[in-house]
């Protein structure tokens, strides 16, 4: 998802941690965007991905509660057991009522002892373009 300020929540795919890797080596970051990922405020309808140790699941689940987020576990759909990302970590799924000053909750997030890194990408995107379909047509615009 992407707000009017350009700041993102990435991590469907759980590779979140690896777009951030990318990210830091590119003197200049693209993100392209079907008009589905623009929101008014992020969080709305999204969850927050952590990426976290495995060892460390309950001590963060509730150092998230703290902070106001619900925390699930993300399971694979065809087959048992939770999604392993590229670097053998698991994902959390967390819910935020609502979402303030993103730049905060991102260090905060990323200062629990046992998470990698979580999906909010803060300030990072110098251009965003979205792809849509208006009156049938293909058109593609700058954010």
């Amino acid at each position: 998802k992407v707000d009017p300020q350009k700041n993102l929540i990435k991590g469907g795919g759980a590779a979140h941690t690896q777009e951030k890797l990318v990210d830091s080596f590119a003197d200049y970051f693209i993100v392209v965007v079907d008009s589905s990922k623009l929101v008014e405020k992020l969080g709305t309808n999204f969850l927050l991905p952590v990426e976290i140790i495995p060892k460390a699941m309950k001590p963060v689940m509730l150092h998230l509660e703290k902070l106001g987020g619900k925390s699930e576990l993300r399971t694979a759909v065809k087959k048992d057991g939770p999604i392993i990302t590229d670097q053998g970590n698991f994902v959390l799924d967390v819910k935020f009522d609502s979402l303030h000053d993103l730049a905060e909750l991102e260090k905060t997030i990323n200062n629990i002892p046992g998470v990698l890194n979580n999906g909010l990408f803060v300030g990072l995107a110098d251009l965003v373009i979205v792809g849509e379909l208006q009156d049938g047509q293909p058109l593609v615009r700058e954010f």
